[in-house]
């Protein structure tokens, strides 16, 4: 069969209506405030985009036309999500680590680890920040320490530099 410009102007009709029937599609399903963008990629899949948790999109142009009349821009602005910040300390003896604390160890010490059940969900973070420094971890009574080691054996950190960091699920703490 000859391929003829009537052919040829048929099939790009087709595929165009296909792929703007797949954008008309997406931008129906798009948040009522307008917040979201849509990437069409080069085979018609389409990419949406939608602000959430902090994240505002902003840019890009509406209406049939939106791409090759006008320059767009999509911009992600997460400036409103916020990481969390840790109290900072200096030990130099034996301490008790609290959650939501980083503790900074230039002397070797004992580190007792609050209860993991008071504190589901959060984190402790010890750096050993001296020379010739030993860190050596427990937890109160009847809860576990769950390490890269075996169970029973006493975790330490002797490593200048070394971060350890502790994460409760509620019943024990697990080192990172």
């Amino acid at each position: 069969m000859k391929v003829t410009p009537v052919h040829m102007l048929l099939s790009l009709l087709i595929v165009g209506g296909v792929a703007l029937g797949a954008f008309a599609k997406h931008a129906a399903e798009a948040p009522e405030d307008q917040n979201g963008a849509l990437i069409i990629g080069e085979a018609g899949e389409a990419y949406p985009i939608y602000g959430v948790g902090g994240i505002r999109v902003s840019g890009g142009h509406h209406g049939m036309f939106m791409s090759n009349m006008k320059k767009s821009q999509i911009e992600i602005d997460g400036s409103a999500i916020s990481a969390q910040k840790m109290i900072p300390s200096n030990q130099i003896s034996d301490f008790a680590a609290v959650s939501r604390s980083a503790y900074f160890v230039n002397h070797s010490a004992v580190c007792t680890l609050t209860s993991a059940a008071n504190a589901a969900g959060e984190e402790i973070v010890v750096c050993n920040a001296g020379k010739d420094v030993t860190i050596t971890y427990q937890t109160v009574v009847g809860e576990s320490l769950i390490g890269g080691e075996q169970l029973g054996v006493l975790i330490v950190n002797n490593k200048p530099g070394k971060v350890d960091r502790f994460i409760s699920d509620g019943k024990s703490w697990y080192r990172e």
